[in-house]
């Protein structure tokens, strides 16, 4: 489960191009949040608070909660802009968080698939999707999946049925689909890959 995070933010009443210059010289990113039915509302964040979230593992699945003069809110990261030759944040967009599912891109952890007993055995790990569409309660929103992949032989696919989801936790995809396979390093395939590469 993502923890929540706190930052503070200040709305801004000025917008374009030369007003985002002027609040980057001042170290601050202009942000945006929307949803729940709300008009968007333009804030800003220290720069330096921000780029350090960002720099940690699972930052787009954190729940963060955003301070606004004397109102909190709980909002999710929906979309980033970078410094185009640092590791800056330039502007970043986010999502209310309401009571409900919220539909989001999850990245898989594929645990011990260097030392897989169909890797050992000459096989090559062959990931068909980094990361999933899930609908995650809000209140357990995962920062990664972990498959345990350690067991699989040669020839196997790892099928969206035989991962374990945290509880409040589905696939969007209703579909038993296929994440990842071993294949033989002559390029065999596991049964019905193509099929599921191609979706």
């Amino acid at each position: 489960m993502s923890e929540v995070v706190e930052l503070t933010a200040e709305l801004r009443e000025n917008f374009g191009t030369g007003a985002a210059r002027a609040l980057r010289r001042e170290n601050k990113v202009p942000a945006i949040v929307y949803g729940l039915g709300a008009s968007p509302m333009a804030i800003s964040i220290e720069e330096k608070e921000i780029t350090k979230l960002y720099r940690k593992p699972g930052f787009i699945s954190t729940v963060i909660q955003i301070e606004i003069g004397s109102t909190k809110y709980k909002i999710l990261p929906k979309a980033i802009e970078l410094h185009p030759t640092k590791e800056i944040v330039r502007h970043v967009d986010f999502v209310f968080l309401d009571k409900k599912l919220q539909k989001m891109e999850v990245p898989i952890v594929y645990e011990g698939k260097e030392r897989a007993l169909g890797v050992k055995r000459g096989g090559f790990f062959n990931i068909i999707k980094r990361t999933v569409a899930m609908l995650c309660d809000v209140n357990n929103i995962p920062k990664n999946i972990t498959v345990d992949v350690t067991n699989v032989p040669i020839g196997s696919s790892i099928k969206s049925s035989t991962i374990k989801l945290p509880e409040g936790c589905e696939f969007v995809r209703k579909d038993d689909f296929i994440v990842a396979t071993i294949i033989g390093r002559k390029g065999t395939k596991a049964e019905g890959e193509e099929d599921a590469a191609a979706s």
